[in-house]
């Protein structure tokens, strides 16, 4: 056999593995750069200084802990072939787990970059609806609220067991009597969408305060508007 001959054969084998050449996928010790991203599943912002923690599987040899950066970001270098339990456990939010296999989504240089949705939780939590508005001095939901809402809904999918309390409130200028009809018909209305969406009446409760409940006093038009809010307060987790 000629030497041409001798080395396609052996770039054959070798690229065929049949010499035990083998992936960098298939090296044990392989490490996987994991970095994962943490959002607010409802706002969609990014969560800094959230605090992540993994344990190794099933024996719990390896430990870590993290804090998400400014810019929701933690990185964790995962031995290719094991298993990790992660953990995301913050005041405020609901406690996220999940089973890591390294590989699973791993690029060819062993790179993972993963993005994380995290629910705001916790007994007592409140949430404001921050891009929900009504037409003026009415409980008519405007359109442009209906991609928050439709985010309220995929949380409360996602959490079958958790109770809220919808929380009308309006500014405190004008007769107190119909403001506090108003914020009642608002999170009437709220509550409205969110059944017609699918989610049980019976988990969902209302109140109204009118304009007792001030966030800043002033009279000025942008801090009327501030006062003028739906909030969503968690009243029980089903724990």
């Amino acid at each position: 056999m000629s030497y041409m001959k001798h080395l396609s054969l052996f770039i054959l084998l070798v690229s065929s593995g049949l010499l035990g050449a083998t992936s960098t996928f298939s090296q044990p010790d392989s490490l996987v750069t994991f970095t994962g991203t943490l959002v607010n599943f409802r706002t969609g912002n990014v969560l800094p200084n959230m605090s992540v923690s993994y344990k190794k599987l099933p024996y719990e040899s390896e430990m870590g802990d993290f804090t998400t950066d400014s810019e929701g970001k933690f990185t964790a270098y995962f031995r290719a072939k094991e298993k990790y339990s992660l953990l995301i456990e913050n005041e405020g939010f609901i406690k996220f787990s999940e089973i890591i296999n390294p590989l699973e989504g791993a690029s060819a240089d062993l790179v993972v970059n993963r993005t994380f949705n995290i629910n705001e939780g916790g007994v007592g939590s409140v949430m404001k609806l921050e891009h929900l508005s009504f037409g003026l001095g009415e409980a008519t939901i405007l359109e442009a609220s209906h991609a928050e809402l439709d985010k309220l809904v995929q949380m409360l999918e996602g959490t079958p067991n958790m109770l809220v309390r919808l929380e009308g409130h309006t500014d405190y200028v004008g007769n107190p009597t119909a403001n506090l009809n108003l914020s009642q018909m608002r999170v009437d209305a709220v509550k409205k969408y969110l059944t017609d969406k699918g989610i049980n009446p019976e988990r969902l409760e209302t109140k109204a305060f009118g304009g007792s409940q001030p966030l800043v006093q002033s009279s000025s038009s942008s801090d009327r508007a501030v006062n003028r809010r739906v909030e969503v307060r968690i009243i029980s987790d089903g724990k």
